[in-house]
């Protein structure tokens, strides 16, 4: 599940507690996907059926005829602008339509979203959608390739209430010295999970009693394919979870490596936890983490930048590792998610008061 799926599950749940809301997924469920089972009972959960990606003209007109049947006020919806074409273009002037850029501006686009992409930018212009941006340099991102503004709203995940439970990553120690590093992130070319390997081979070669724990759905076959001759007793892939929060509360530190990133759940669920992060400087990371203060930034994502990042981090001693655990708890405050769903809240009754 990816950080937008995360967002949205945040934002609905917080709702629910005083709204009634659904949630409609384009593509039919998995069976006990994390994405369903995450939502609370709370929501009303409907979907479109629909069960292979990329473009076709039956989707888009499922797409239509649902959001023509609702009769919304507001729809809000998080990538894949080729989907939403055909009711923005139709309904803009009865709908105020949202549109969430998870990442940075250039390369939130997908295969057919860069083929419409004037399109986009058509609709964006005559403010037929309203853009949301998560965090200021994503915001930087979006004006400079579209030449206007968007609504600044960061990201934001529910405070962690982590049972107090034995220590459920015990089963991934080789010792008792054992420090154990978490990467939960889908198998893509963002996350650099190759370079991410490479380093703690090295480390593991280096010496270092150290582990890495991968977690994540398989977006792309040829990038898992270059990593399972990587996997071993010290690296290992553990598929999809939907315990994140837990396992980050008991690893040693969460890595990320990204090449490109807009805001990442996964890093402010390791902040709600404790779980100091390592991570290379790209997107909203850098406004997060401050370098040996609440984590640590790699010069960049290069394999040895990346490489003597953790090397620092190792050096450290308990009593340091202790004070920036503490600075970590502190810094998630600014992202909660009552705070990012008061934002969105005002957003919209902003756009249905003065008529988008």
């Amino acid at each position: 599940m990816g950080g937008a799926e995360s967002v949205i599950i945040g934002l609905a749940n917080e709702l629910a507690k005083k709204n009634d809301v659904c949630v409609c997924s384009i593509f039919k469920p998995v069976a006990g996907g994390v994405f369903y089972t995450r939502l609370s009972e709370c929501v009303k959960k409907e979907h479109l059926g629909i069960e292979k990606n990329g473009f076709s003209f039956k989707s888009l007109w499922k797409i239509f005829k649902y959001i023509k049947k609702t009769d919304a006020d507001i729809v809000h919806f998080h990538g894949f602008f080729y989907y939403y074409a055909l009711p923005i273009i139709l309904f803009h002037k009865r709908i105020k339509f949202v549109y969430t850029f998870h990442s940075d501006a250039f390369m939130e686009n997908s295969k057919w979203d860069s083929r419409i992409m004037w399109l986009k930018a058509f609709c964006l212009k005559r403010h037929w959608m309203n853009p949301v941006t998560i965090s200021p340099e994503s915001k930087a991102s979006f004006s400079k390739l579209y030449g206007l503004d968007s609504r600044l709203i960061r990201n934001g995940v529910p405070p962690s209430s982590v049972a107090e439970t034995p220590n459920d990553i015990d089963f991934a120690k080789i010792t008792e010295k054992t420090k154990v590093f978490f990467h939960p992130g889908r198998i893509s070319e963002p996350k650099n999970q190759i370079v991410l390997c490479r380093v703690f081979l090295r480390l593991i070669k280096d010496g270092e009693d150290v582990v890495l724990l991968i977690a994540g759905t398989k977006q792309d076959d040829a990038i898992f394919d270059e990593l399972e001759p990587m996997l071993c007793d010290r690296i290992k892939y553990l598929g999809e979870r939907n315990d994140v929060p837990l396992l980050l509360s008991r690893a040693d530190g969460f890595c990320l490596p990204s090449i490109w990133e807009g805001l990442p759940i996964t890093l402010l669920e390791s902040l709600s936890v404790g779980c100091i992060p390592i991570c290379s400087p790209v997107g909203g990371i850098v406004g997060v983490i401050k370098n040996g203060y609440n984590g640590f930034l790699s010069r960049s994502s290069s394999e040895e930048d990346y490489y003597d990042c953790m090397k620092e981090f190792l050096s450290l001693s308990k009593e340091q590792v202790a004070s920036v655990k503490v600075r970590c708890l502190e810094s998630f405050n600014p992202y909660r998610i009552s705070n990012m769903v008061t934002l969105y809240l005002d957003y919209y009754k902003e756009l249905i008061a003065n008529g988008g």
